[in-house]
């Protein structure tokens, strides 16, 4: 960014109803001016990221009138800042910087006739000086409970109903902006390409279909790089101290919420309509679609299912499918998890799905799109892989951290390190090499990326940097593959990204 000017024009073009909150002219106009005293560009940075966050919480709260603030609102506006941003840290400095920045641009707004006082403002700075003292005030919500409340509820009445969905918004909001933050931008663009696919355009923001999707799969069914945890679950973890009651109880019925493909089979009644869970046959009852039943009988859905939480679905998609469609959707879904068995023998459907959801997704999409004969190969079905074989004794240690090393540098995920070491241990315990570590790990690492179609390794530098001769490379790979038997895709060591790939590859 160029200035602080640009900073805001990007704000503001991100989300338009942040003008009906506070003016985009006013906050330009403000700086402007003390731009004219004396202020630096970074001052004046230092000003706008305050008050953008202010703005956040402003959102947040659903409040577009600064003169309806109450004292609480702004001693809870810190708290909130502080829970979604990770640079803040509320102390008696930032506190007081805060205040000061806000009121300096209230005096503004004051002389400008767009607000009519700054006792709230003030007051609600007194919550964290008693008696001049600095503290950090014990705030709590009113509405606490009123969620966990909800589960004993017959019916809920409009109010509550539209109280509901305002939290539950206000949640997902608030995980939104904590994703946002640098830190998880390689994951977002991970996911992104999961996603997305490997011939699939990404939309801009107008595109909602695709974002609203995106959105619940990247919470539900991605797979933080680090630590494996999706990050619903991980936001709930790292977040659950600072969480309001129904904050936390939302979450808990979320994260039970399971990956479900089904069918309606009939309407119950204008509220419910029974359908049946494609892969195992189970009857459901759900609320009947927003969107109404004109053809239910020639569609498939699929999304996130919690049947005893007050919120029993999530974002749904709809696409049209004949019946005869949804049984080959079934056969190729089946047939994607008997692959996925050589990697845990004793998986279920929905452990398949907890982790092979987008390969679902991505399966519904090719056959009613793409009107594809077959999605899995018919050759790896066909053929016979080896086992992984489980280790006997523990791989050489230097091999194992050059990998573990290497794969960290590729920003490899967790679950893919873990089936590289797989295939290490494997090899180890079937051929007694020779080599020394570079050579080993370095037909081990290629191969493995040369499995799941990885196509950003520069082979020359890789090689360069653990001091490997191509010949020497060439020999090594030959080892591993004639030893372990292996294929391009091969389902004993495919990744998320491998799995996802494979499915276009034939």
């Amino acid at each position: 960014m160029k200035n602080v000017y640009d900073e805001i024009q990007l704000f503001y073009d991100e989300c338009i109803d942040f003008d009906g909150i506070i003016e985009q002219a006013s906050i330009e106009k403000y700086l402007r001016k003390k731009a004219w005293r004396g202020n630096s560009d970074a001052d004046l940075k230092c000003i706008w990221k305050n008050l953008q966050w202010f703005i956040y919480y402003l959102d947040y709260i659903d409040l577009y009138d600064l003169n309806e603030l109450s004292d609480l609102d702004y001693a809870k506006s810190l708290f909130w800042i502080a829970e979604n941003n990770d640079t803040m840290v509320l102390n008696e400095d930032s506190v007081k910087d805060f205040f000061a920045i806000l009121e300096d641009f209230y005096r503004y707004l004051l002389k400008e006739k767009q607000i009519s006082q700054l006792e709230s403002l003030r007051n609600g700075k007194k919550y964290f000086f008693v008696e001049e003292q600095f503290t950090l005030p014990e705030i709590k919500s009113t509405d606490e409970e009123f969620y966990e409340n909800l589960h004993t509820t017959k019916e809920l009445s409009m109010k509550d109903a539209n109280k509901l969905n305002v939290l539950l918004e206000k949640l997902l909001n608030k995980i939104g902006l904590y994703y946002k933050n640098e830190e998880f931008s390689f994951d977002f663009n991970r996911a992104l390409s999961l996603y997305s696919g490997p011939f699939n355009v990404v939309p801009d923001e107008d595109g909602e279909e695709f974002w609203l999707g995106f959105w619940d799969y990247y919470l539900f069914d991605y797979h933080l790089v680090k630590n494996d945890s999706t990050p619903l679950r991980y936001f709930y973890e790292s977040k659950k101290d600072v969480l309001t009651a129904d904050e936390k109880h939302i979450l808990n019925d979320l994260l039970r919420a399971k990956f479900t493909v089904f069918y309606i089979n009939r309407l119950v009644n204008e509220s419910v309509v029974e359908c049946t869970n494609l892969l195992t046959d189970e009857k459901i009852q759900l609320p009947t679609p927003d969107y109404g039943l004109h053809d239910y009988k020639k569609v498939i859905l699929y999304g996130h299912i919690y049947l005893d939480g007050v919120v029993m679905l999530n974002y749904i998609t709809s696409i049209p499918a004949s019946t005869i469609l949804r049984k080959r959707i079934k056969e190729e879904i089946m047939r994607q998890q008997c692959l996925y068995k050589y990697q845990d023998p004793e998986v279920n459907i929905e452990q398949f799905f907890e982790r092979h959801a987008i390969m679902v997704r991505h399966t519904i999409d090719i056959l009613v799109h793409l009107a594809k004969v077959n999605v899995v190969a018919p050759e790896l079905l066909l053929h016979q892989f080896p086992t992984i074989k489980q280790a006997i004794e523990k791989p050489d240690e230097s091999v194992t951290l050059l990998l573990q090393s290497l794969a960290k540098r590729y920003k490899f995920s967790l679950h893919a390190t873990d089936l590289l070491l797989k295939m290490w241990g494997s090899f180890f315990n079937s051929f007694k090499s020779t080599d020394r570590a570079e050579f080993i790990a370095a037909g081990i690492f290629l191969s493995f990326a040369t499995i799941n179609g990885v196509n950003f390794i520069n082979k020359k530098n890789f090689l360069k940097k653990l001091a490997v001769s191509d010949k020497e490379f060439s020999n090594s790979c030959k080892k591993i593959a004639e030893a372990l038997q292996l294929r391009v895709f091969d389902p004993r060591y495919l990744t998320e990204e491998g799995f996802v790939l494979s499915l276009y590859a034939f």
